[in-house]
């Protein structure tokens, strides 16, 4: 048996095709699935625990108000695909492993595990005098019962595990999964949301998290309590906490100017609002997303790497991020977050320079520019908004853009399906692995909505699917991002954020970038 040291793995939750369409209220409401991270280098990082009350204890108590602006569909982590959902979930139920706002893989409720030589067969020790909120012991057989259920015939995300061809009990505290395949995004799996170890007793589920459920009231509110026999030491501060449906942000800023609500997600259009409260604070939330304009690389004249490089340094992304995200964003030159370990910045490959852009066009036979399409997703303010501001740009290079507005609906049946488009904005949120965000890039994938071809890449990517050496997959991975920036398949906007608005006696929320919140170390302090 060899030990896997797990490098520090990156981003997090959308459904299979993993697009969102970012709406004003909501910018994480149409696709969903989030991914992790390395580290939360945004506008405002995400705290890390420490007692800012002062020099003394941390005070215990409360019950924290937290806003949400969509219901959960459920409380089963094994049967949601809601990002919503996982924002309570992920405070009652817990996984074999577990995420670290800053994106490391760290043991959970798995202490450690080991690999056989081949990676196919893994080997893991759990830990010891865990129980279920009912009573019953956490151990071997109750891991194997969950995974079960997940693997089931009615479970969404049973394809995502279907790899995993047995789990033998080895004792009560240890196990070994076989995986049909070796696969480098295999343990940073084990820490989704979805993959929380449950226990069901009497129609019930029940998990080993550091608050237990309450209620539910379908539209109005969950509520939880503090989990009494929880197994860290002191944990969880609070006494509970509730998450109140508020979707209607004119509601919401209300109710956290009236500190009714302690925590809630606002606009950039409220932040003016939320600054001049005495008694409120901000704080970015980090979104595990890639806001870009796509190009579709096999209609004229986008099938010209020097058109496409000019349209890139033609575009001021800071201009985007200030005017349409408030400026809670960073510049991306490829489609890999900056929160990944495996993130290098390419920025600086293609960088805004507008006479640079018209000699590039002179270059690919188009001194006059030419026209081009962009169709855009109704309703969903961040692309519309970006997508004109690029078309004004794209202007002063002599490239006009018409732009045309379709219904979600159509933009996924027409442009993101059957690719038949030539420019659109929208973004892409991924998982704990860059394989989620990269794999798109290979030209067989249905994914690969830009049509673009690159055996190189079509190679780099297969081999860092599978390849278990952090250094041969961090070069793999730096590989395809400076072809990306380089050749660019689509024009790299920026790595979105949301805002938080908090109740300044509200500490140590950090942010996660696989689209959870963990509360057992927030505490309210007066």
């Amino acid at each position: 048996m060899k030990t896997i040291k797990t490098p520090v793995l990156l981003l997090a939750l959308a459904v299979m095709i993993i697009v969102t369409a970012c709406g004003q209220a909501n910018p994480n409401t149409a696709s969903n699935p989030a991914g992790s991270s390395n580290a939360n280098t945004g506008q405002f990082p995400s705290p890390s625990p420490t007692n800012t009350a002062g020099s003394g204890a941390i005070p215990a108590g409360g019950i924290l108000n937290y806003a949400m602006q969509n219901d959960v569909d459920g409380l089963d982590p094994h049967a949601t695909v809601s990002a919503s959902t996982f924002l309570v979930t992920d405070n009652l139920f817990e996984t074999l492993v577990g995420v670290t706002p800053a994106g490391e893989l760290v043991p959970q409720l798995a202490t450690a595990w080991t690999a056989s030589e081949d990676e196919l067969e893994w080997t893991f020790k759990l830990r010891p005098d865990v129980t279920f909120h009912h009573g019953a012991a956490f151990n071997a057989d109750a891991v194997i019962a969950s995974f079960s259920r997940l693997q089931g015939e009615s479970s969404p995300r049973a394809k995502d595990y279907a790899n995993i061809v047995s789990i033998v009990k080895k004792s009560e505290l240890e196990l070994m999964m076989t995986l049909a395949n070796k696969d480098a995004t295999f343990i940073s799996s084990l820490a989704n949301p979805w993959a929380a170890i449950v226990e069901e007793s009497d129609g019930k589920l029940y998990g080993t998290g550091p608050f237990k459920l309450v209620s539910y009231e379908p539209q109005q509110n969950i509520k939880i309590e503090k989990n009494e026999n929880y197994y860290e030491a002191d944990l969880p501060y609070l006494d509970g906490a509730t998450f109140t449906i508020i979707p209607n942000e004119t509601t919401l800023l209300a109710g956290l100017q009236a500190q009714t609500v302690h925590v809630g997600s606002i606009s950039g259009a409220q932040l003016p609002q939320v600054e001049a409260s005495t008694h409120l604070k901000t704080q970015g939330s980090v979104q595990n997303s890639i806001q870009l304009m796509a190009m579709n690389t096999a209609v004229e004249p986008l099938n010209h790497v020097k058109v496409r490089q000019a349209m890139s340094m033609a575009i001021n992304k800071q201009d985007i991020i200030d005017g349409v995200s408030w400026g809670f964003g960073t510049a991306m030159g490829s489609h890999l977050p900056h929160l990944s370990s495996y993130y290098i910045d390419t920025n600086d490959v293609l960088p805004f320079n507008i006479e640079e852009a018209k000699a590039l066009l002179a270059e690919a036979g188009y001194p006059d520019g030419f026209t081009l399409k962009m169709r855009l997703p109704e309703g969903y303010t961040y692309h519309v908004n970006a997508g004109q501001m690029i078309a004004d740009q794209l202007s002063k290079i002599g490239v006009k853009v018409d732009i045309e507005i379709i219904e979600w609906g159509v933009w996924l049946a027409d442009v993101y399906d059957a690719r038949n488009y030539e420019l659109t904005v929208i973004s892409h949120t991924g998982r704990l692995d860059p394989h989620a965000f990269l794999s798109r890039y290979q030209s067989s994938s249905k994914e690969n909505y830009f049509n673009y071809v690159n055996a190189d890449i079509d190679a780099a990517i297969e081999e860092a699917a599978i390849v278990s050496d952090a250094e041969k997959r961090q070069e793999q991975y730096a590989f395809i991002q400076k072809t990306l920036a380089n050749e660019v398949p689509a024009v790299y906007l920026q790595s979105m954020e949301g805002i938080l608005a908090l109740n300044k006696s509200v500490h140590n929320l950090a942010s996660f970038p696989i689209g959870i919140i963990h509360l057992k170390e927030v505490y309210l302090s007066e």
